[in-house]
């Protein structure tokens, strides 16, 4: 679990990030061009970790670098029994990262993003579960390019 010190230090940075974006400084221009690939976005989600790829193209951005927010939801369906106690349980969460990544020469920003994401009282203790239904969301939104695409498995 993540400290409440470093909570507060991504927060800050993410705010910081987010007002030279609104202020219009570090280069942050929106480029109308510039946009995420569907076809090379993949989100896959183990339970714990959720982990995005992605590619951004057209990205022409002052000083070879662009800050990109990565926010997964996960929700998971599930039937449990215990004898003849049956419980439907619904649990839904969601993580958010941003972090700055490296601009290519020709314009392209791959990367991918790891970001913790524990559905809390998905097990009820002494049930055995099965899961009916699972979907997981990515959106993600390059801070100073304006790109934004959502994926959904």
């Amino acid at each position: 679990m993540l400290s409440a010190r470093r909570v507060l230090a991504r927060f800050a940075a993410t705010a910081t990030v987010l007002t030279a974006v609104l202020a219009g400084g570090s280069g942050a221009a929106l480029a109308a061009e510039a946009r995420f690939v569907p076809e090379d976005t993949k989100v896959s989600w183990d339970g714990a970790v959720a982990t995005v790829s992605f590619r951004e193209v057209d990205v022409e951005v002052e000083g070879g670098k662009t800050v990109i927010s990565v926010k997964v939801t996960a929700e998971v369906n599930m039937v449990c029994t215990k004898g003849t106690s049956v419980l439907r349980v619904r649990r839904f969460g969601s993580a958010l990262d941003a972090t700055e990544y490296p601009i290519g020469e020709d314009g392209v920003v791959t990367g991918t993003a790891r970001l913790r994401l524990v559905l809390k009282g998905a097990q009820p203790p002494g049930y055995k579960c099965v899961t009916e239904n699972e979907s997981v969301t990515a959106a993600l939104e390059d801070f100073f390019t304006g790109a934004t695409l959502v994926h959904q498995t």
